[in-house]
């Protein structure tokens, strides 16, 4: 039994610290909701990456067209990779009347390739990445150049939200807000590693310096390699979580959707390095350590010496595990103002501890197809 308790122990100490920083996250998505900041007179260049979005490219870029900051400080750039549905001509006839919006031909072929073809193209010092299926509100581009010249930021990660009907649209609002809470509240902590390439601010300079994805060997990962790119570089990166920022894409509608988007993002994780890989493989592993205590556990073994103990420092671990995120999701939702009941969130959270293992060894031997192109 003494061998027991030192286990449990073990990993009640490990729930203990992803306890902690999981809490210390969510206090700096409190601490940098309410800020007051100050009028910027930066000018930004927002650079939209888009293949085949003829279904959604003009409501986004109504969007964009809507901002409040003066005109002659934004530039729109939609950058078409070889869109076969009529994309480009969609966001062609906005030009006439729109001056400050341009269309260009993507130089290369993929993503990556499209922002470069943005990046160089762009006018402006501050380059704002918004994803072609995206909407967002008309203060956003205001807030996030009034908060990178607050923060004095060379790159600043920003929340996405999802949503989505029904069962499978819930899971992945859950898992977004989620993600959301670690990426915005790492990055407004100092430790940097998670973006969402759909709500992405960085300075164009900043960019050309770190040579941008010059030698990049992963399809995706536009987002969470430039961010490791800009820190390696020694470029301060800052978050910023407000909801008039916040950029809002559809989940999946079909199980089929969900699992090929996660195993192309699961494809990418392999070249992340840093500390916060490390975490989240502690905070999918421990659970399952845990189960395997609690399964093994003999009822009578609690009637002998350390018995308590074992089963106080079982109960908390497990509690330390679950409690801390999702306090940290259900934050997150709340200022998304989406519903909460913290009894779903675990729920979601639960299943989640389930499929990203499954998820992250399939994307060894499997990489989906996205939009007919290889991952």
């Amino acid at each position: 039994m003494t061998t027991d308790l030192y286990f449990i122990f073990a990993l009640f100490a490990v729930a203990l610290v992803l306890g902690i920083v999981l809490n210390a996250l969510r206090d700096r998505l409190r601490v940098g909701k309410p800020r007051a900041i100050s009028p910027s007179s930066m000018s930004i260049s927002m650079v939209v990456p888009a293949r085949d979005a003829a279904s959604t490219i003009v409501p986004l870029l109504q969007d964009l067209h809507a901002q409040d900051l003066d005109k002659e400080r934004i530039e729109v750039i939609v950058v078409d990779d070889h869109s076969g549905d009529g994309t480009d001509r969609l966001a062609q006839g906005m030009c006439a009347r729109w001056p400050q919006l341009r269309v260009l031909r993507n130089s290369g072929v993929g993503k990556k390739a499209a922002i470069t073809t943005g990046v160089h193209a762009a006018r402006h010092g501050v380059i704002l990445l918004t994803d072609a299926d995206a909407r967002v509100g008309p203060m956003r581009s205001r807030m996030v150049v009034e908060a990178m010249e607050q923060q004095g930021a060379d790159l600043m990660v920003l929340p996405v939200r999802t949503i989505g009907q029904g069962g499978l649209g819930r899971l992945q609002e859950e898992e977004q807000a989620g993600l959301t809470g670690l990426a915005v509240g790492a990055a407004s902590s100092g430790w940097p590693s998670l973006a969402s390439g759909a709500n992405l601010a960085f300075s164009r300079q900043a960019f050309l310096d770190c040579g941008g994805y010059d030698g990049d060997t992963y399809t995706s990962g536009d987002d969470v390699f430039l961010v490791q790119r800009m820190r390696k570089a020694g470029k301060r990166i800052g978050g910023y979580f407000h909801l008039d920022v916040v950029v809002t894409v559809e989940a999946e509608h079909t199980w089929r959707g969900f699992w090929a988007q996660r195993l192309r993002w699961a494809g990418k994780m392999r070249g992340v390095q840093g500390t916060w890989p490390w975490f989240g493989s502690l905070t999918l592993l421990l659970p399952w350590a845990l189960l395997w205590l609690t399964v093994r556990l003999d009822p009578r073994d609690l009637l002998e010496a350390d018995g308590v103990e074992v089963l106080v420092f079982l109960l908390l671990g497990w509690s330390l595990w679950l409690v801390p995120a999702v306090n940290l999701t259900t934050t997150v939702r709340r200022a998304f103002h989406l519903r909460t009941w913290p009894l779903v969130t675990a729920m979601c959270f639960l299943l989640f501890t389930i499929y990203a293992p499954l998820i992250a060894v399939a994307a060894l031997i499997h990489r989906p197809r996205w939009k007919g192109r290889p991952t």
